[in-house]
């Protein structure tokens, strides 16, 4: 199937982006739309999103799986056909296939995925890793003997998906730091997140890395240690993303606006102290782990930024679009602005 070229989005679409500079949907203008401001009804049979997920802390879509009832549009407008991934290079891929419609993307894979051909447009965000919040750290067991990445020669690394950022950023950390190249100097495994503390502590890995919430879970078994964390390379570092196929926004304009309003709206009850029970439930429930060791850290300064109403944070995604380029992560310069349409929720 050929893919649409930008060129050849509908004249609807050209026009609204001139009206409106590639400037972003408003947050506060959605929410309006949410709380009644559009006056479109509901089609007889909502459209299907077939949806790519993962985890951790895609929150969002957590709380639509666990409580619909938080998404207004959900069910009348569209209905949601969630898959799993282990990685977010996988959502790409099934966006650039066509098996996907939506799927939470990583800052790189999605770059990575543009360069491949895929026609995507980025609509919101999850999380991104900013100082003083949470940012994820490769940790070694603390009787491993390894004391600087320079002992990880000959040792088993794992990551969680290749092709992913954060396995990008390590194969780059490593190198640059100890000039040790993967499945050269040490063997490289890929792990998901849900198995990574296991891996570690079994000693079938000899370095893991492990965002909240599996970084609260195997701290806590007092015997491990961080080697270095993302945001020692990056700072900020935006890491999760919902994106969507080209065409289908541009074929299905006011679904993605319910979609969008719905987006909106849930980042900020989630932002809603009064939810947080209901916020750790969620996540709980997606991630199979125990609510009381998400309660200790989910929406605190342990946790990892999430920006207001799950805004884009261009600014900071074009940056690490371009150290990615000058890295080599990526082959060609691209404007993040490229990537959004007048639906998507934009920050700075």
């Amino acid at each position: 199937m050929r893919v649409l070229r930008r060129s050849e989005a509908p004249r609807a679409v050209v026009l609204a982006a001139l009206v409106i500079g590639w400037s972003g949907a408003s947050s506060d203008a959605l929410a309006a739309d949410a709380s009644g401001g559009s006056s479109a009804s509901p089609p007889a049979n909502p459209v299907t999103i077939r949806m790519g997920w993962g985890i951790p802390e895609e929150d969002i879509k957590y709380v639509m799986m666990k409580f619909p009832e938080v998404a207004p549009n959900l069910g009348k407008w569209y209905k949601i056909q969630w898959q799993q991934f282990s990685g977010t290079a996988l959502g790409v891929q099934g966006l650039a296939a066509g098996t996907l419609d939506c799927a939470t993307v990583g800052g790189l894979s999605v770059a990575n995925g543009i360069d491949q051909g895929a026609n995507i447009t980025l609509l919101g965000e999850f999380i991104e890793e900013r100082q003083p919040y949470f940012s994820t750290a490769w940790m070694v067991k603390k009787d491993s003997g390894i004391n600087s990445l320079a002992d990880l020669k000959g040792k088993i690394v794992a990551t969680s998906a290749v092709g992913g950022s954060t396995d990008y950023v390590q194969d780059f950390y490593i190198r640059q730091r100890a000039g040790l190249l993967p499945n050269k100097d040490y063997k490289k495994v890929e792990v998901p997140f849900g198995q990574m503390v296991e891996t570690l502590m079994s000693g079938r890995a000899d370095m893991g890395l492990y965002p909240q919430p599996f970084y609260g879970a195997i701290n806590a078994t007092g015997k491990v240690k961080p080697m270095f964390r993302l945001t020692d390379e990056i700072d900020p570092f935006v890491q999760l993303l919902n994106g969507c196929r080209k065409d289908f926004v541009d074929a299905n304009q006011e679904t993605i606006r319910k979609f969008q309003e719905d987006w909106v709206t849930v980042a900020r009850w989630m932002a809603d102290p009064a939810n947080r029970d209901k916020v750790v439930a969620a996540d709980s429930a997606a991630t199979k782990i125990p609510a009381k060791v998400i309660d200790g850290f989910l929406l605190t300064k342990q946790d990892f930024f999430r920006p207001k109403d799950g805004a884009i944070s261009v600014d900071a995604l074009q940056k690490e679009w371009e150290f990615f380029r000058k890295q080599g992560g990526i082959k060609n310069d691209y404007k993040v602005r490229d990537y959004l349409s007048p639906l998507s929720i934009n920050g700075h």
